[in-house]
Parts: structure tokens; C-alpha cells; sequence
């Protein structure tokens, strides 16, 4: 009889198979959310209107500038987005992930109060990839839903210049006011 043919041993096999793809899934987590984009999307997105959603007379108008472009922008009134306003100005350097969005991460996490739990992002969201600690700015529709994006707010007019944006861009985040 095989030592392996037991029960137990079947077990015990079972569970470091478990725990060696999760442990894979999880470094591939952190070098960003590569895996998070067509493994395994969300297919009923909850409502992402909730309590962190509120008056949009409140927003921060921010200017989003690299090279000789200049965008405009408003943060949302929620928590999440106030928490980035608060480190505003910020130099970011992105990188492109799927041909949908440009990503940076942030100096520090910021507060998630009262967010949703995903978010189904479109072209000309900025998000904020909560596993990650990445500030998200979304130029493609083609981005699913996802628990962890957490919506702040939008880039105005085309993302033409989004698109185009070199990896390893430098761009600078301010308030506008």
C-alpha cells in the first residue's frame, strides 16, 4: 500500500496544492492586478451608487498634466477621493495594464469608508485599486467589474492622451482650483 493512498495523506495533498495557488495568486496580487483582469470578474456588479456617492457640487476640480497635455478632472465627494485630495499634488508613474487602464501606485492607501465593494468601470473613470494602493485612470470600456476598484472620479473629454501615454509616464495630479 502507497504511503500517498490514505485518506489523510489525500488530504494533506490537497491542501498544499490549495495553499500554493493561493499563495501564487496572492504574489501576483501584489506586483499588481494583472490576475484580477480576466481570472475571475464579478458577473452581477451590486449598485456602486451608495452612501459614498454623494453631491457632485462638492467635487475637487483636478488638473492632470504630462508632457505638454493638460487634462481636467473632478474627484468625487466620498471618502476615498477626499483622502486623495488631501495628498494632491502628487507625481505618479503609471504603467498601462490590459490596454483599459494606466495605473500608479500611491504613496500611501487611502481610506475606503463607506465604499462599495467593486466598481464596473468605464472610459474616463479615475479609480483607486484598493489591493493595490494604485491610483487608477480608466480609458478603455472594456474593464469589468471588480470587488476592490473603488470609483473617485472622472477625467473630462477624450482619453485619446490617456491611451497614448507612454509606460513609465510621469504625470502630475493637482487641484485645479
Amino acid at each position: 500500500m502507497s504511503p500517498f493512498s490514505s485518506p489523510r495523506h489525500a488530504l494533506v495533498l490537497a491542501l498544499l496544492a490549495a495553499m500554493s495557488l493561493l499563495w501564487r495568486r496572492r504574489r501576483r496580487s501584489r506586483a499588481g492586478h494583472e490576475h484580477f483582469r480576466g481570472e475571475h470578474p464579478i458577473a452581477a456588479p451590486p449598485s456602486t451608487s451608495g452612501a459614498q456617492d454623494a453631491d457632485a457640487s462638492n467635487d475637487t476640480p483636478i488638473r492632470i498634466t504630462f508632457g505638454d497635455t493638460e487634462l481636467t478632472g473632478r474627484l468625487r465627494d466620498n471618502a476615498t477621493a477626499r483622502d486623495l485630495a488631501e495628498q494632491l499634488p502628487l507625481t505618479l508613474t503609471f504603467r498601462d495594464h490590459n490596454n483599459a487602464e494606466k495605473t500608479a501606485p500611491l504613496p500611501r492607501e487611502l481610506a475606503v469608508d463607506d465604499a462599495p465593494a467593486g466598481h464596473d468601470p468605464a472610459a474616463g473613470d479615475i479609480g483607486y485599486w484598493a489591493p493595490g494602493g494604485d491610483f487608477v485612470l480608466y480609458y478603455d470600456n472594456e474593464a469589468p467589474y471588480f470587488d476592490g476598484i473603488v470609483r473617485i472620479g472622472e477625467i473630462d473629454g477624450d482619453m485619446q492622451p490617456i491611451t497614448r501615454l507612454p509606460e513609465d509616464s510621469s504625470v502630475t495630479i493637482e487641484r485645479a482650483e
